[in-house]
């Protein structure tokens, strides 16, 4: 099956999207005059931001060329497994030389230094042995290589500027010839060191010369590319991604190097059982320690330093081999219900009597659902990784999870425009127009089907994970009348953004809203951002809050807005999070400064090369806070985390609300450890004071906990000077102005209604 499917995985700003455009020009799936930029992030905010924030699928077609000289021809994906492990530890020896004594030394300085680093891994070698080369049956001459290695691989050391087909042809000749099957063609010389891979089996290549080019065929693949976010608020967009394809791309930066997000990507991807290369990007800008992290990010995948493909995602250096290595390496897709074998690898949940059943005379289409849009004409748009079977335009469908049968409006590709299509194949990814206008209708990670008369449970497809939101903010429409509006706009973004939740709630001042869950304080951003630009709708918003666990007359509930903590609490345990923060060293003692700010627990520190690795538990809403900011400007820049939520910890907490000219603030609630409520309270009482904006009156700010204030600061009111235009005469007429104007401020302070942006809840996040 000519068919991959694969994904783009990375930290935030190494790359991604930018690599994407480079395999869109590579395969002519755009029109030059209509490329552009990050041509797969639609929305403007990402562009802004200048990052991903949705997933983009998109079909490609590419037409390899292979088979171009017999060197190549050897370097297929069954023979390049072959001596796997002697290998690695010979590419490790020859990088650590070149790293030990650098460039420009003659071939007897690097053979000698290779000769002690072989020997420090313990691997058996021969120094020019003498091979005896036979032709027919007859010896004809001797070879002397420069190492024979465990007795099964040729070494050839080079130091030359850099090393062409004469070189490699010449190893494939004293190979054939030779009773081994494998050669290292090793050049010291050239600005990065070049790892040759020569083989030879005489049992598939009996008949080939080396002189003599394969014929060349032209073999069509179809690619179909998931382009992922980098940020962690987005980690749920990629594990759906990663569900959906057979392999991935870890792209790194190698001028930052691996990051915090690049290892937990790597873990999901390798938790999704998925093929992995390897590729370091912006080699255009001559990073320092090329060679370093080749090694590292080798050792981090398990593969040998000669398969980490070095590219620069701008100028196009090296990413057609990197595509022709995605065709080689990533599997193509497998029937489901051919492959049992697979099943609990990939997570899916195979029925025996689907198989068996008698009553279906053909195996059934299923596809897994991991995102979907709304469109105003073809209603949900479901786009969908065809599992088994075909599905065409004209047959019933099912919705397995909710039961929902409806027959499909449109079927099709990502090119990347929607592209119409009459049926969907075995292994490909596309969309699916329902043509349901009810966005409750659908569930990201259901399985749709055709070919059955009743969806059943053992049709589904498993493996995804629902989302699990740990921030939450309440949005009431500026405009009480926008209620409805509101809610129709936030689950038409649910559609597209599967990780919120939402459910109704309600204010005594600020009327009906929705209380919404987020995965982080950038996602809540960006959702606000997108209810303005693409529903026009304003809203006000309450504090972030995470979910508490509580315990009321012996029994544990789950809250999440602070004015639900009664005073007959018997227990609170609050969310904690497992942070992974990767630092460069110089910069550890810095982070510990960061520390003492936030509520850090059970620390552990490793040494990751140049780089120290810190494990961590933190309460989520410490991290929930300028966490981000404090590290990055601690360290410069060059710090990186990720998260992970972390079950529960008891913890003594306080509520704390605050007032503004006797007005409870709506959402203003907090819950703060009773060891620094009382500091951070004045904190937020003295913040408020410089955010909020003077009014004709003055603005009382108060903090008030356990039935008491416990900071207070004042606002002065603004003052106009109503008595200016008079001058002279009797005082008893400025008295008259003076006393209208107090009347006055006394009237707007009645009336008064204190509105708190959500700029001003962002900076008040702030430590």
């Amino acid at each position: 099956m000519n068919i991959r499917n694969f994904c783009i995985i990375a930290h935030i700003d190494h790359g991604k999207s930018t690599l994407a455009d480079r395999f869109l020009e590579i395969t002519n799936t755009v029109e030059k005059r209509k490329m552009k930029a990050q041509l797969l992030d639609q929305m403007e905010l990402e562009r802004e931001r200048g990052i991903t924030i949705k997933m983009a699928p998109v079909r490609m077609v590419y037409h390899s060329h292979r088979g171009t000289s017999q060197t190549e021809t050897r370097k297929d994906a069954e023979t390049e497994l072959l001596y796997k492990d002697i290998t690695y530890k010979i590419r490790g020896a020859a990088f650590t030389v070149r790293k030990n004594i650098g460039l420009g030394h003659k071939e007897i300085v690097y053979q000698k230094a290779l000769a002690e680093e072989l020997k420090k891994n313990n691997l058996r070698f021969e120094q020019e042995k003498v091979i005896e080369i036979f032709y027919d049956g007859k010896k004809i001459g001797t070879y002397q290589p420069d190492f024979i290695v465990e007795n099964k691989i040729i070494l050839e050391l080079k130091a030359l500027p850099a090393i062409g087909k004469p070189q490699e042809e010449q190893l494939w000749s004293y190979i054939k010839g030779s009773s081994y099957k494998l050669g290292l063609l090793i050049n010291f010389g050239s600005t990065d060191i070049e790892i040759k891979r020569v083989i030879y089996d005489t049992a598939r290549f009996p008949r080939e010369s080396a002189s003599s080019p394969r014929e060349s065929a032209q073999v069509e693949y179809i690619l179909n590319l998931i382009d992922t976010p980098g940020h962690s608020d987005f980690a749920y967009e990629v594990s759906r991604a990663l569900h959906a394809v057979e392999g991935a791309i870890l792209l790194v930066d190698a001028t930052q190097g691996v990051q915090a997000q690049t290892l937990a990507n790597l873990r999901a991807a390798e938790a999704a059982n998925l093929k992995i290369i390897g590729a370091l990007n912006k080699v255009d800008m001559n990073p320092v320690g090329l060679d370093d992290l080749t090694l590292e990010l080798a050792e981090l995948i398990g593969a040998e330093p000669d398969e980490i493909h070095r590219i620069s995602g701008k100028t196009g250096e090296g990413v057609e081999r990197l595509l022709q290595a995605v065709i080689e390496k990533i599997p193509p897709p497998k029937s489901q219900i051919n492959a049992d074998q697979d099943a609990d690898k990939r997570g899916y949940n195979i029925s025996v009597n689907l198989r068996n059943n008698p009553r279906e005379s053909a195996v059934p289409a299923r596809a897994l659902v991991f995102d979907s849009f709304y469109d105003n004409h073809k209603g949900i748009v479901a786009s969908v990784r065809v599992v088994d079977g075909t599905f065409e335009g004209d047959k019933e469908t099912i919705f397995v999870a909710t039961g929902r049968k409806w027959k499909p409006k449109e079927i099709g590709i990502f090119a990347p425009e929607l592209t119409k299509k009459d049926a969907l194949e075995e292994g490909e990814i596309g969309y699916i127009a329902t043509g349901v206008k009810d966005v409750e209708g659908i569930k990201i990670g259901d399985t749709v089907v055709q070919g059955v008369r009743e969806g059943n449970a053992s049709l589904l497809l498993t493996g995804y994970k629902e989302p699990n939101p740990v921030v939450f903010i309440s949005f009431y429409p500026e405009d009480a009348d926008e209620h409805e509006e509101l809610g129709r706009a936030l689950q038409k973004l649910r559609l597209s953004d599967s990780s919120i939740s939402i459910e109704p709630d309600s204010n005594e001042i600020l009327g009906r809203g929705f209380k919404v869950g987020f995965l982080g304080s950038l996602h809540f951003e960006i959702i606000t951002e997108r209810l303005k630009r693409e529903f026009d709708i304003g809203v006000s918003t309450t504090f972030p809050s995470v979910a508490y666990r509580v315990k009321i007359k012996g029994e544990w509930k789950v809250i999440t807005d602070p004015m639900d903590l009664s005073s007959d609490v018997e227990a609170v345990e609050e969310p904690m999070v497992q942070v992974e923060i990767l630092l460069p060293q110089a910069y550890v003692s810095n982070f510990f400064g960061v520390q003492q700010i936030f509520r850090f627990g059970s620390m552990e520190t490793e040494t990751k090369g140049t780089k120290t690795q810190i494990r961590a538990f933190m309460p989520l809403s410490e991290l929930m806070s300028d966490f981000d900011d404090k590290l990055k400007s601690a360290t410069q820049g060059y710090a990186s985390f990720s998260y992970e939520v972390a079950g529960y910890e008891p913890a003594d907490m306080v509520r704390v609300d605050f007032l503004v000219a006797g007005e409870a603030i709506p959402g203003m609630s907090r819950l703060l450890p009773k060891s620094t409520f009382e500091k951070e309270a004045r904190k937020t009482v003295e913040r408020l004071k410089e955010l909020l904006p003077r009014q004709q009156f003055v603005q009382a700010i108060q903090a008030a906990a356990h039935g008491r204030v416990i900071a207070r600061e004042n606002i002065p009111a603004l003052k106009k000077n109503v008595t200016g235009h008079l001058y002279g005469g009797d005082r008893t007429r400025k008295m008259k102005l003076w006393k209208k104007q107090k009347k006055g401020k006394a009237k707007l302070k009645e009336r008064a209604h204190v509105e708190i942006t959500p700029e001003v809840f962002r900076e008040l996040l702030k430590k």
